[in-house]
């Protein structure tokens, strides 16, 4: 074999090689596992989100038709870890009894978020704890700490463990309204509808736990599957 010969069949080895690793490599996607509240509360997103677009101009998510919901536990899983995720959270949900829960007002957040706040009861506390519980186990480990979190050192061990800031102590059930937006807009809303319905405290039920591949801003488009919990 001449050395040109030999030279390109280095060079095609190499990349064949690469190819592929690049094709066994695990995949992985972001999973939020979440609680879907009673259709009264929902109907309270929904109404927000319409009359925050009708009056700010400001698309929510609920008006453009994402899921509403409350995350219990949201991280990175490899691909093929799908169906087992998915059966764990059908063993929790057929084992688990609708409960109450009662939103707490509307809240803008330092980021200009935009929240319907959950009461952190002791019901779904520990739905979230017991979400991740079973599954951190399967997720992709990563060594990532985001420059927000960095001060913060409960929030870094949580991440570090579990691949998410908001568990446990630090869970903060919410249905999200909007991501970042204009502060100045959700301000005159807040003003003009502290008093609305949707404002108010609304009393209602855990009712499912779904999941679905969560975008940047951690919202479902469209959920992979939901499953009901037992009828009190």
């Amino acid at each position: 074999m001449n050395e040109k010969l030999f030279l390109l069949f280095i060079c095609f080895t190499f990349l064949f090689s690469n190819a592929a690793d690049c094709a066994n490599a695990k995949v992985s996607e972001k999973i939020n596992v979440f609680a879907v509240v009673s259709p009264n509360i929902e109907a309270a997103a929904i109404k927000a989100s319409e009359i925050l677009h009708k009056e700010q101009g400001l698309e929510a998510f609920p008006f453009m038709g994402y899921q509403v919901h409350c995350t219990l536990y949201m991280t990175q899983y490899p691909a093929e870890a799908r169906d087992e995720v998915r059966s764990k959270i059908k063993r929790l949900a057929d084992g688990v009894r609708e409960f109450r829960v009662s939103t707490t007002g509307l809240e803008i957040t330092s980021g200009n978020w935009f929240f319907i706040n959950l009461e952190r009861n002791r019901n779904l506390q520990a739905l979230s704890d017991a979400v991740v519980k079973l599954l951190s186990p399967l997720r992709v480990p990563s060594d990532f700490i985001p420059d927000w979190a960095k001060s913060m050192p409960n929030k870094v061990e949580y991440i570090s463990k579990y691949g998410s800031p908001n568990v446990f102590d630090e869970f903060n059930p919410h249905l999200t309204l909007t991501a970042s937006t204009d502060g100045e807009k959700l301000a005159n809303f807040l003003e003009t509808h502290f008093e609305s319905d949707f404002a108010q405290n609304i009393s209602g039920e855990i009712i499912a736990i779904g999941y679905g591949i969560a975008d940047r801003n951690g919202q479902i488009e469209k959920p992979i599957e939901i499953f009901p919990l037992r009828h009190k």
